[in-house]
C-alpha cells in the first residue's frame, strides 16, 4: 500500500476518535480514554508474549534440527575393489 494512503487513514481514524469523544460528556470521555489506554497495554502485552513464544519455538526447532542432523549423519566406509 501507499505510505501516504496509510498516513491519511490513520489521521482519519484519529479525527473519528476525537469526534466521538467530543460527543460524550467530559467525565465519560475521560473514562473512555482510560479504557482505551488499558486495552492498548493489554494488546501490547499479548503481542510481546506471542513474540517470545514464537521465538522460543523457533529456537527449539533450530536446536532439534541441529541435534538431529548430527545424530543422523553417519558415514559408512565403502571399499572399492
Amino acid at each position: 500500500m501507499n505510505r501516504e494512503f496509510i498516513k491519511n487513514m490513520i489521521l482519519a481514524k484519529q479525527y473519528e476518535r476525537d469526534a466521538f469523544l467530543s460527543l460524550l460528556s467530559p467525565t465519560i470521555a475521560k473514562h473512555v480514554q482510560v479504557i482505551e489506554k488499558e486495552v492498548k497495554e493489554m494488546i501490547f502485552e499479548v503481542a510481546k508474549e506471542w513474540v517470545v513464544d514464537v521465538s522460543g519455538a523457533v529456537n527449539a526447532a533450530e536446536k532439534e534440527k541441529t541435534a538431529g542432523s548430527d545424530s543422523e549423519i553417519k558415514v559408512k566406509k565403502v571399499s572399492i575393489d
